[in-house]
């Protein structure tokens, strides 16, 4: 009998029968610093567990400068607030710019070199180790994924640019990779496969045969955490998003290999609104939300001890002024992100907002999930 694992797949994706996707427009609990006088300070909760990380998908999915005026405060308020929520390490499930850059290989080349370098040194400056996935709009957006002479390029800079660990099958070096810290593994795949006339949602081939190899490597670690960036389970909640999901579902071999392996956790976004779900013994969740259009946004927190992993969903909630950001976004008419963005007041007094939790502990035959509140705990999408 294999010993007990926590297995958390960041494709960011779940739910055992009699359990299905949880909604979140339930009633807010209170922010976590309520009733004090002073100001909020991070992290939310102080606690003894080995480590701390931090899980914010879809961040910014629109084209942010560093530095962005007008942004800089709010971001500064939430980056040195996730270093101290989650000092190990951030995953970040994709789409980190709107990226519709589509008329050359050299436009490219030009717009990943000035926005996801800029995005790479912001994170370097907050001292964050940040483990990104690709997502659709690491190739382009939807219509980028049917651009065959663009798609390698951005992979290219991808990997060269954000320079994630290299150790993935021979054709996602950089995009594909895992690691560890201590009791916990994390599995970060590339959800876009070459299909010859577009890039499809799938992790086929190769990268399934390396993935598989992984998820036996890593049979002695306590907890296991695969990230991605498109759902698997449906149905899910969705907001201002094409509604990506993976190609055949808990039919694809994807998920049948996480749940042959007993992953115990997908993270993913895509859908910029939360759904949990549980199925097949592994949790999905799809978190994440954009800054500079919606005014809820969210992220996890993930704590790990020996033999517990707790993962906390909380809400932040933040203002918008100024004008649109057109000139960064021409495919987006009149649209794109807002010129100013500000950390609600009363998110800066009381800070995030719980949304729920999510206990698994090892147990003898197996690891068990021992707390489900909020929005792990509801029963419907």
């Amino acid at each position: 009998m294999r010993r007990p694992i926590f297995r958390l797949i960041l494709a960011f994706a779940l739910g055992a029968a009699g359990c299905a996707a949880a909604r979140t427009d339930e009633p807010a609990r209170e922010g976590v610093g309520s009733g004090e006088d002073a100001p909020f300070e991070f992290p939310t909760s102080e606690n003894d567990a080995r480590f701390r990380f931090t899980s914010f998908p879809d961040l910014f999915n629109w084209n942010i400068t560093y530095p962005q005026p007008g942004w800089e405060d709010a971001m500064d308020w939430f980056l040195a607030g996730m270093k101290k929520e989650g000092p190990a390490f951030s995953l970040l499930a994709g789409d980190i710019m709107d990226a519709r850059w589509w008329s050359s290989p050299e436009e490219v080349r030009r717009q990943t070199r000035k926005y996801w370098g800029g995005f790479k040194k912001r994170f370097k400056d907050k001292n964050i180790k940040l483990y990104i996935a690709p997502g659709d709009h690491e190739y382009g957006d939807d219509q980028g994924l049917r651009k065959m002479n663009l798609a390698p390029v951005f992979a290219e800079q991808f990997a060269s640019i954000l320079d994630m660990p290299r150790n993935g099958p021979e054709h996602k070096k950089g995009l594909a990779y895992s690691f560890t810290k201590e009791n916990l593994a994390v599995i970060s795949v590339d959800t876009f496969e070459n299909a010859g006339n577009r890039m499809s949602m799938t992790v086929s081939g190769k990268q399934l045969a390396w993935l598989e190899k992984q998820l036996q490597k890593y049979r002695d670690r306590t907890f296991v955490i695969v990230q991605g960036h498109v759902p698997v389970v449906g149905p899910v909640r969705s907001k201002n998003s094409s509604a990506n999901m993976l190609e055949g579902g808990t039919g694809s071999a994807f998920w049948k290999t996480m749940v042959d392996h007993g992953v115990d956790a997908y993270f993913c976004g895509e859908h910029h609104r939360i759904t949990v779900t549980k199925k097949d013994g592994i949790w999905q969740i799809v978190h994440g939300a954009l800054w500079g259009t919606q005014t809820d946004l969210n992220y996890l927190r993930g704590s790990v001890w020996p033999e517990r992993l707790e993962l906390e969903l909380f809400r932040v909630d933040v203002e918008y002024g100024g004008k649109r950001l057109t000139e960064q976004h021409p495919h987006r008419g009149k649209g794109g992100p807002w010129s100013k963005v500000t950390i609600a007041e009363a998110t800066r007094r009381n800070g995030p907002v719980s949304l729920g939790k999510l206990v698994i502990e090892a147990r003898p035959d197996g690891n068990e999930t021992t707390t489900a509140t909020g929005a792990f705990a509801s029963g419907k999408p």
